[in-house]
């Protein structure tokens, strides 16, 4: 008789783990998901065809925390299937299930509470056949950042806006936004009047996104050459024009590309079986070999796609030339498959972005970029290497866009971590709805930023209550917050005989005021980013709010005592 198997296991560590089984032929079976007893190689000989049907699973566990749900599947209906995973009645992310002819295991990480709990597996693309389920209590692995960005030539901008980034990473969440229109007929808006940053600002109390999207799509392609390429250059001149004032008042700007066929016989950017305008361009003409090994450069779709890069390239040099860091997110959602840039697979999609990367880089020169690679969820054999790569970024929508779901996402955080490593930060780099902040404070779903797109997902995802909640909350960056951009990288200050278990830290408070922790009589350093010293100040021990005078910005604070050192924002 087939059942559930619950095994508990002493670890080395002395410690209970937990682990249980759960056969897919004990699930609860929906819609169309049916049994199958036809492969022996399966765990009971049973497994579960899911079709466009779902799984439910009661799973009991000792405690409430976090676990993997490892899913034991095979695929070889496509290249990638992609379900949701809901557990007890919310979704808490979305499963990739690469193709596979053999039984393979795909792991997914979710908080369950004590007891009982119904964990199901429902259609997103359907079609992906299940074995068995095992829940096993998750360990968390620490990050060790790679503080330096992947162009060993970026410019001070470039440095600092990293080291910030960095410095906040898990401990705040950057608010974001994408912006849709930004021209009031063919004149730019400025940054608070664009509809999507007002609607987000006129139901927060005037808060604004400390980093906004915005997008290439119309500053190349056939319409761009076409009789409307004065409205197609506007709206480009616009949006370096936002992402100037963005910079100047000490926010992040991000720009991606919807790149339209590069040989400009269509419109589109999305392939044959993607949405929207269509393309035929096929990235593989570009090549030597279907294959894409090499490029043929005397093709003319080679030729294309190079005009292109430097066309865009015109325009981050703009960007450059007036001092302005950029998050750079090229060729996006690739292994999706629904743009030309993915369709044909990943050798050529990671050929073509480590060309954009040399070509902007080492041909332009252009040393102002954080470079954003856009994962799609399990999808490492696109991914071009960490010496490409600065911010794993990850799309993420629920399958009901305007789903309004503020759940933490950590199961989509926690792959990403597993499937690249500690080395990168993590960003939701697109979204619908907005985790809130106590689910990625309680989950510990550090991602470094969230961004909306633009309206029905700033709109109806999020309500103009939940605006009010999420921009106004302590664990939440708003441009607001942000202490401004010198343009200079921070300068390490040398930490000489310090003490690691001395108690430590400094947090800044409005009004020029540091709350600062010792437990000890010392006095605190402060050192701006280009390592001078600025004002020295006593404390107490204890907990004790300092005032300081120095004006707005990032400092470095040092204890005269220890050594240690902290980066604060002083606002």
């Amino acid at each position: 008789m087939k059942h559930s198997i619950l095994l508990l296991v002493l670890a080395l560590s002395s410690i209970h783990a937990f682990a249980a089984k759960y056969e897919a032929e004990d699930a609860i079976l929906g819609g169309e998901a049916n049994l199958a007893n036809d492969d022996q190689s399966a765990s009971g000989g049973s497994y579960v065809q899911m079709k466009e049907g779902e799984l439910s699973f009661t799973v009991n566990v000792p405690s409430e925390g976090m676990y993997d749900i490892l899913i034991h599947y095979k695929q070889d209906y496509d290249t990638q299937k992609e379900q949701n995973l809901l557990v007890n009645g919310t979704n808490s992310g979305s499963i990739n299930f690469p193709q596979t002819e053999d039984w393979k295991d795909v792991s997914v990480v979710a908080r369950l509470n004590k007891g009982d709990n119904t964990v199901k597996i429902t259609k997103s693309w359907g079609w992906v056949d299940v074995d068995y389920i095992e829940v096993n209590l998750h360990e968390n692995s620490s990050f060790n950042l790679d503080e330096n960005l992947a162009n060993p030539n970026a410019n001070g901008a470039a440095k600092e806006m990293f080291a910030f980034m960095q410095e906040n990473f898990q401990k705040k969440v950057i608010s974001g936004v994408m912006t849709g229109a930004v021209l009031n007929g063919n004149d730019a808006v400025t940054l608070n009047n664009q509809e999507d940053v007002a609607h987000i600002r006129s139901n927060s109390g005037n808060k604004t996104p400390a980093l906004v999207g915005f997008d290439f799509m119309h500053g190349t392609g056939k319409e761009y050459n076409d009789d409307n390429g004065g409205w197609f250059q506007a709206y480009t001149d616009a949006t370096i024009s936002l992402a100037k004032e963005l910079y100047q008042r000490g926010g992040i700007p991000a720009f991606c590309w919807h790149w339209r066929d590069p040989l400009k016989n269509d419109i589109g950017f999305y392939s044959p079986t993607g949405g929207g305008d269509k393309t035929s361009f096929d990235l593989t003409t570009a090549c030597t070999n279907s294959n894409c090994t090499a490029w043929d450069t005397n093709s003319d779709a080679y030729i294309a796609i190079v005009e292109d890069i430097d066309k865009v390239a015109g325009y981050l040099k703009e960007l450059q030339d007036a001092d302005v860091a950029v998050l750079w997110r090229p060729v996006h959602e690739a292994s999706g498959g629904w743009f030309w840039w993915g369709y044909k697979g990943a050798a050529p999609f990671k050929l073509l972005y480590k060309l954009i990367f040399d070509r902007l880089t080492d041909h332009h020169h252009l040393n102002n970029l954080i470079w954003v690679w856009n994962s799609e969820g399990g999808d490492p054999d696109w991914y071009p290497g960490d010496e490409y790569v600065d911010i794993i970024g990850r799309d993420f929508y629920y399958s009901n866009n305007t789903q309004v779901n503020h759940a933490s996402l950590i199961g989509e955080f926690e792959k990403l971590k597993n499937l690249f490593g500690t080395k990168k930060m993590i960003a939701l780099s697109e979204n619908g709805s907005v985790p809130f902040p106590e689910n990625l404070i309680e989950d510990g779903a550090g991602w470094s930023f969230f961004m909306p797109w633009y309206g029905t997902f700033v709109k109806q995802a999020n309500t103009n209550s939940d605006w009010l909640h999420i921009m106004n909350h302590e664990y939440v960056l708003t441009l607001e917050d942000m202490p401004g951009w010198t343009g200079e990288p921070p300068s390490p200050i040398k930490v000489a005989n310090a003490i690691p278990n001395a108690k430590f830290g400094v947090r800044s408070l409005n009004n020029g005021t540091l709350l600062v922790e010792s437990n000890a009589n010392t006095a605190i350093y402060l050192y701006n980013t280009k390592g001078s010293l600025v004002q020295k100040v006593s404390v107490q021990a204890g907990s004790s709010e300092v005032k300081i005078s120095v004006p707005a910005g990032i400092y470095v604070v040092k204890n005269a005592k220890t050594g240690q050192t902290q980066r604060v924002l002083v606002r």
